[in-house]
């Protein structure tokens, strides 16, 4: 009899040792399942499209860095088309980690093209995983002598190869 109330009372703290267990990990952030690449310029809202993406190794070969291409626009019959591309380091995350962050407008047969400056540019990085992407970003520039004012920009997109992990 002793012996039942013996492993009754070692279940019953085993039982007790695993309540009071660590509070599980948080779960790490997961990827939207809704694309949503978007912004306005100069108060206006566009709508962009991932044309290209790509993960290339860093000059000191310390990292990777990740290199998005986003598009919008008309191309026919009058051009009236934007172009950005991003770099930034491959699975970091974190507040102004953006590197480059480079404008390029068309609008008829006029062109825009600069640079703005990451002290210039806020952003927050929530996912950067080998496949989806999850950041929002504001800033201003100056380019061929206008302001450019970039605000709610966000880009939400699920890579539809995942890379391989490096």
């Amino acid at each position: 009899m002793k012996t039942v109330q013996y492993l009754v009372m070692f279940f019953t703290f085993l039982l007790l040792l695993n309540a009071c267990s660590k509070d599980a990990e948080p779960e790490a952030p997961s990827c939207s399942q809704t694309e949503n690449i978007s912004m306005k310029i100069n108060g206006d809202e566009k709508q962009f499209e991932i044309q290209g993406w790509g993960i290339s190794l860093d000059n000191d070969g310390t990292g990777h860095t990740l290199e998005l291409l986003i598009v919008s626009g008309v191309y026919y019959p009058s051009q009236d088309s934007y172009a950005i591309s991003i770099e930034l380091p491959y699975k970091k995350t974190g507040d102004n980690i953006i590197e480059e962050f480079n404008y390029f407008r068309v609008k008829d047969t006029t062109s825009a093209r600069g640079d703005f400056d990451p002290g210039n540019l806020q952003s927050s990085v929530y996912i950067n995983s080998n496949t989806c992407i999850s950041l929002s970003f504001s800033g201003t520039a100056i380019i061929d002598g206008k302001e450019i004012i970039i605000s709610e920009g966000v880009i939400e997109h699920v890579y539809r190869e995942a890379f391989e992990d490096q």
